[in-house]
């Protein structure tokens, strides 16, 4: 049985169905004895927390009553009588409430953040309303609500402190405010919410929430703030550099490895091994892991790769191609590392982008990095160009791969990845060295509670492993029936299984034919209802959320409100992993279910459901774009990118009609948004191409969304559109048209077409306020405000639109308009708040051009203010940024001014260095044009 305190009483048996506890009285004797977490009780003590000073005639007798009810409901073993009382017998984890402070604690042992959040993010999951919510008002349980309540705030505010430094502080602004107006005292809790104003723009906001602390604590304790609160109040107030959102993806976050959450088993050595031929000077600087699907390639290569993240400079780096098609090119591998490596929006200044692996290359050229290319087995043609390309063009780059087969392109280093070592004998001391045998073992135990090698079981033991040939994936997917038999039955249903004929699949290797034979029994052993659900999961390219997994699994025999627990039990018996909120397929599980899936001839059926879903979801997050969720809205679309792809190739391939042109229109402002040109002129051509029955006026959509697309993507060469032709005519919906006709001419003005392209604006100005689209109003005013003559008032009054309507992209784009609105003006102390604000928007968005460029401005005016140290700052971040990035245009006009700087502080060595580097720099990235910029001011070096 497992028990739920964190809400109302709960219990589940062992296949987490939920068994019901009759009569509020046994309820709370239950709720009696979890609160003493399985210490003993006196009756006495029972009768008078539950009858208080009425106790009933016969108490003794009525309380044996209530407790054979309860035996009854959990099985007599259950609850047991004592010398010293009654008591409640717990294994270990099957209180939830234990189960929260246990990953409270890990979340707090762990050193990387992403994984202490969530690590939190799963022990407040675990809450399903008010601690022990039906006994609340009980006296015997109110010590233990206010303990769990405490326990819980603190685990909220762990969290939150996580999350910023993990940049999400737009919604956390949002979230803490009710949680601060609960618990108004906690100043913890008041600073996170104060810094996540502060991160959102929102100054003023975190100004006033000190205040109400101040008068909150002078009023209810007759206090003051503590010193800490008044520090951030002054730090806010100075807009001091180190409140500023940190730099996701800086030199401080150079890797996107996974944190492991189990040790590496029986790999040490072969880990070393691979590390060796992962130094930065070796001379081979390919090597492939390969070896059959479930022995642990993925495993190893990332615990060597994070143990050579020290050795990079420029960070390592994991990119997943199993989502790839089969038919995609090196531009598709290089697509998938330029957005791993955050490159996107460096790209998207760009003009042209067909040469993907060549920009890359070029990108990268100077940089110290190591990529991991993980699943490789589909795509090894395209693989083995890419890999050549790379390589031959980035001296210092290195590449690490996983693949069933090798390259076998000249300098690739092989590796084989063997299964782990099988015991010899029987005896527990020399079966416990085994590394099959330990990670059976340690599975075993996390399934089963107090599992342990002993004399009784070390047989059985090494002969599950042997039968398994000690292949990972297969000694995970058995350890979970430990929940059902012992050890001894389970060797002796793998000898049945595999001495059968019928299990043998021709043509396999021995041990593929393993493999196989595990997944079949896993298969087998499973209900109708669970197979249904891992099979049509396997319709997803990058695993899913619970949402997802509900529309894409359900039909008309398997209801939605039941996958959930189907899924859970799936995820007990290690045939689906989950991370934080995500369900995934291992690779050897997910190649079985594919198989499965054809046979029971639910192929297009589940593919049509996951169209339908991702084009429905893209659709209802592209609002979201706009407004205030605007962030998370982003973060959802990055973290489904390979589902979606996988969705638009279904639809382009096999239809249903109308849902390609959908799901790109859907997807052209996340597009825009992350600078991902390329990906978009891909898509919407070839869903123009192939979804020619889509209804006409979402046709014209996705041509309109095209024609911006090619304005901002293509040579600078490239014909315009043609002057007397609106490209929106036809779009049915009017404010889809009008932020249409806005994006169409923003790219016109972009190419110089400010004729062309001013009508255009003006025309969806005009539309907007017809239908009365205040975003698409706000977007016209600003860019009309920028670009020659506007109305009165444009810019400040698309900035308070955009600020009514919350979205972060527009404030930003105001924010600009209005800082040269105020430099021309001869106002410095505005523009240089305006930028401060814009700098921290842009921050928040993941927009690191902007960043740079907003950075740059602000050293300029601080040297035009004669604040040299402060502008030496500025371009100094400017320049970190940039190389980060490799915005090369970034770090010509960061080295520009950090020359200049360094002349102005009379240090003639420094800014001679700076500025030839920015010359080197202009004449190799393909930015000649700055090289006058670096010339002119070497030649004021000279003459001073």
């Amino acid at each position: 049985m497992r028990y739920g305190v964190l809400g109302p009483l709960a219990v589940w048996d062992a296949e987490g169905r939920p068994v019901r506890v009759p009569e509020a009285k046994v309820r709370a004797l239950l709720a009696n004895l979890l609160v003493h977490g399985g210490g003993p009780v006196p009756a006495d003590r029972l009768i008078e927390d539950l009858w208080a000073s009425n106790p009933p005639g016969g108490s003794t007798n009525t309380l044996q009553t209530k407790v054979s009810q309860l035996r009854r409901v959990l099985g007599r073993e259950q609850v047991v009588r004592e010398p010293a009382g009654y008591r409640l017998l717990l294994a270990d984890d099957v209180v939830d409430a234990t189960r929260f402070q246990e990953l409270a604690v890990r979340a707090r042992a762990h050193g990387e953040p992403a994984v202490k959040a969530d690590l939190f993010a799963d022990a407040l999951a675990l809450w399903r309303g008010p601690a022990y919510a039906d006994v609340a008002e009980s006296l015997f349980a109110r010590g233990e609500i206010a303990r769990l309540e405490e326990l819980r705030l603190a685990v909220v505010e762990d969290h939150a402190e996580v999350r910023l430094t993990l940049g999400e502080h737009t919604a956390l602004a949002a979230e803490l405010g009710t949680l601060v107006a609960r618990h108004p005292l906690r100043e913890r809790l008041r600073m996170a919410h104060m810094r996540a104003l502060y991160r959102s723009g929102r100054q003023g906001d975190a100004l006033q929430s000190f205040e109400e602390l101040r008068r909150e604590l002078a009023e209810e304790l007759g206090a003051s703030p503590g010193p800490e609160a008044a520090a951030l109040h002054r730090a806010i107030l100075r807009q001091e550099p180190q409140l500023a959102t940190p730099a996701i993806g800086s030199r401080s976050c150079r890797t996107n490895l996974p944190a492991p959450l189990t040790p590496l088993i029986g790999r040490r050595e072969a880990a070393a091994q691979v590390l060796a031929r992962l130094d930065p000077r070796a001379p081979a600087r390919l090597v492939t892991l390969t070896g059959l699907g479930g022995v642990g390639k993925t495993r190893l290569a990332i615990a060597a790769a994070g143990d050579a993240a020290e050795r990079y400079t420029d960070g390592v780096w994991l990119v997943e191609l199993a989502g790839l098609g089969a038919p995609s090119d090196p531009d598709d591998i290089a697509e998938r590392v330029i957005t791993t490596l955050g490159l996107c929006d460096t790209a998207a200044t760009e003009p042209d982008l067909d040469d993907l692996v060549g920009w890359l290359c070029r990108a990268v050229a100077d940089k110290q990095l190591l990529i991991l290319l993980d699943n490789c087995e589909h795509l090894v043609e395209s693989v083995a160009l890419f890999t050549k390309s790379l390589l031959s063009a980035v001296p210092a780059a290195h590449l690490l791969l996983t693949s069933q087969e090798a390259l076998d392109i000249p300098g690739e280093v092989v590796h084989p990845v063997s299964p782990l070592a099988l015991p010899e004998l029987t005896d527990p001391q020399t079966v416990a060295r085994s590394s099959a045998v330990e990670l059976f073992v340690q599975r075993a135990a996390a399934a089963v509670p107090g599992f342990a090698l002993d004399a009784d079981n070390a047989a059985a033991v090494s002969t599950v492993c042997r039968r398994l040939d000690g292949i990972p994936l297969a000694l995970e997917l058995v350890a979970s029936r430990l929940r059902t038999l012992s050890p001894q039955e389970l060797a002796a249903r793998l000898d049945d299984r595999f001495a059968r004929p019928d299990v043998r699949v021709r043509g396999l290797p021995d041990r593929q034919q393993t493999l196989r034979g595990m997944l079949d029994w896993s298969w087998q052993l499973l209900r109708p209802d669970e197979r249904t659900v891992l099979r049509r999961l396997v319709v997803h390219a990058d695993g899913c959320v619970m949402a997802s997994a509900q529309a894409v699994c359900a039909d008309g025999e398997l209801p939605a409100e039941r996958v959930p627990d189907l899924l859970s039990r799936l995820v007990d018996r290690s045939l689906v992993v989950r991370e934080g909120d995500r369900f995934r397929l291992l690779e050897s599980v997910a190649a079985y279910c594919a198989e499965r899936l054809a046979e029971a001839g639910e192929e297009d059926a589940v593919r049509a459901r996951f169209v339908r879903y991702c084009t429905e979801s893209a659709e209802r997050e592209s609002e979201r774009l706009r407004g205030p969720e605007q962030r998370c809205a982003l973060d959802r679309l990055n973290a489904e990118t390979v589902n979606l792809r996988r969705a638009l190739d279904l639809a382009v391939a096999r239809g249903p009609a109308g849902y390609a042109v959908r799901l790109v229109n859907a997807l052209g402002w996340y597009w825009f948004l992350r600078g991902r040109f390329p990906e978009a002129r891909r898509s919407l051509r070839s869903a123009l191409t192939a979804d020619a029955d889509a209804a006409p006026g979402a046709r014209r959509a996705a041509a309109a969304w095209l024609a911006g697309v090619e304005l901002r993507a293509s040579p600078g060469d490239a014909a315009p559109l043609p002057v007397d032709e609106d490209p929106t005519d036809g779009v049915d919906d009017p404010v889809l048209r009008g932020r249409l006709q806005w994006f169409v001419g923003t790219g016109l003005t972009g190419r110089g077409h400010l004729d062309e392209g001013r009508a255009l604006v003006e025309a969806a100005l005009a539309g907007a306020r017809a239908v009365r689209d205040r975003w698409g109003e706000a977007a016209a005013l600003v860019e009309l405000a920028g670009h020659g003559p506007a109305p009165e008032g444009a810019a400040e009054l698309g900035a308070a639109l955009f600020r009514e309507v919350d979205d972060r992209w527009g404030q930003l784009r105001a924010t600009r308009s209005l800082a040269l609105a105020a430099e021309h003006r001869g106002d410095p102390v505005r523009t240089e708040r305006l930028h401060r604000e814009g700098l921290l928007m842009a921050e928040e968005l993941g927009l690191w051009t902007e960043v740079v460029e907003t950075l740059i401005l602000l050293g300029g005016a601080a040297l035009a203010d004669g604040l040299v140290e402060r502008a030496t700052e500025l371009y100094e971040r400017a320049l970190s940024v940039s190389a980060e990035r490799a915005y090369h245009r970034g770090e010509i006009r960061a080295e520009i001014g950090l020359g200049h700087a360094a002349r102005l502080r009379g240090d003639r060595d420094a800014a001679a260095s700076h500025l030839h580097r920015a010359l080197a720099k202009s004449r190799t990235s393909g930015h000649a044009a700055h090289a006058a910029d670096a010339l002119e001011e070497l030649n004021l070096l000279t003459r001073a």
